[in-house]
């Protein structure tokens, strides 16, 4: 595998730990908690995703040498 897939595939392992640590965590109970998490996991990659967009943005403006 390549650098970025590799990355990738990690990113989505540890959002996946993560959201469902936090949707086990925010609900009482199990069902309604799993039943949330594909949304949750959704918002956070797509989340992520934007964050990512607006640094790259960010170092193409600010922190290019040219």
């Amino acid at each position: 595998m390549d650098d970025l897939s590799t990355h990738v595939l990690l990113f989505l392992v540890v959002s996946a730990v993560i959201v469902a640590i936090s949707s086990m965590f925010s609900e009482p109970e199990d069902g309604p908690a799993l039943k949330m998490y594909p949304r949750r996991l959704l918002k956070f990659v797509v989340g992520s995703g934007l964050v990512l967009a607006v640094m790259l943005v960010c170092e193409h403006t600010f922190a290019s040498i040219h």
